[in-house]
């Protein structure tokens, strides 16, 4: 079985430096989680060491946070921080509008916290995350209390999932979060009524008793930065789509 089609690291790393550039002096800076927001991290530390640029970073994982910290940027928390300027973030799947899946990484609800207090959200991902639809190629990722978690699986079941089992880690054992919870994998087929309005499927798994935060982001992002697989780099937005960077190898 061939390996599906994926943006390769040096297009993550480019992708990372242009959302880099978009970073100001003086800026609060969210930092997302998974290979294209840490290339970005990497490359808003290079810019933090070679032109001293003053920035403040607020990162979704203890994973983001040490790379910050080895790269020197200055971290905060939200005791101090109320509001981002810029969140710069990585995502599961990502429609025309906007909308996004995460969770793949297991962060998601500093992810939503982050973002729920920044003036802008920037994506960047491969090519490979693109989809028509929310739900065709990954599970709507739940981050549960461990107590509730029998209970959670029922009532998605019932909701229509297919399955909603917990992640297990590389041992077998349950995952936890950062936060110490386990993430269950709730499978909706993407034709499902149900998957047709994300605001009501997040309001009705936000009722559950025990569940904590979903992997539905919608409304959220107001960009993003995709390294397609020709080498080419698109820029997403909430109106239509346009090339940052042809081809290398279309003529001129």
């Amino acid at each position: 079985m061939t390996e599906p089609k994926a943006a390769s690291p040096l297009q993550l790393e480019h992708i990372g430096r242009i959302a880099a550039q978009r970073i100001k002096p003086g800026s609060v800076v969210g930092l997302g989680s998974g290979k294209a927001a840490l290339a970005f991290v990497r490359s808003l530390a290079e810019r933090v060491r070679n032109e001293k640029l003053p920035i403040t970073g607020v990162p979704t994982s203890e994973l983001t946070a040490a790379v910050a910290r080895q790269g020197g940027i200055k971290l905060s928390t939200l005791d101090t921080v109320n509001r981002i300027d810029i969140d710069v973030d990585g995502a599961d799947e990502v429609t025309p509008q906007l909308n996004l899946l995460k969770g793949g990484g297991g962060n998601l609800l500093r992810e939503k916290v982050i973002a729920s207090i920044s003036e802008s959200l920037i994506i960047v991902v491969g090519e490979e995350k693109l989809t028509p639809r929310l739900g065709e190629r990954f599970p709507i990722f739940v981050e549960v209390v461990q107590f509730a978690l029998p209970t959670v699986q029922r009532r998605l079941l019932a909701m229509g999932a297919t399955s909603a089992d917990p992640r297990r880690d590389n041992t077998g054992e349950i995952f936890l979060t950062d936060n110490g919870n386990p993430l269950l994998h709730a499978c909706f087929p993407p034709d499902l009524p149900v998957m047709q309005n994300l605001d009501a499927l997040e309001s009705t798994i936000h009722a559950i008793p025990g569940a904590v935060e979903t992997g539905l982001f919608a409304g959220y992002a107001s960009e993003a930065i995709v390294a397609m697989f020709d080498g080419s780099v698109d820029l997403l937005t909430r109106t239509g789509r346009q090339k940052l960077e042809p081809s290398p190898t279309a003529s001129t």
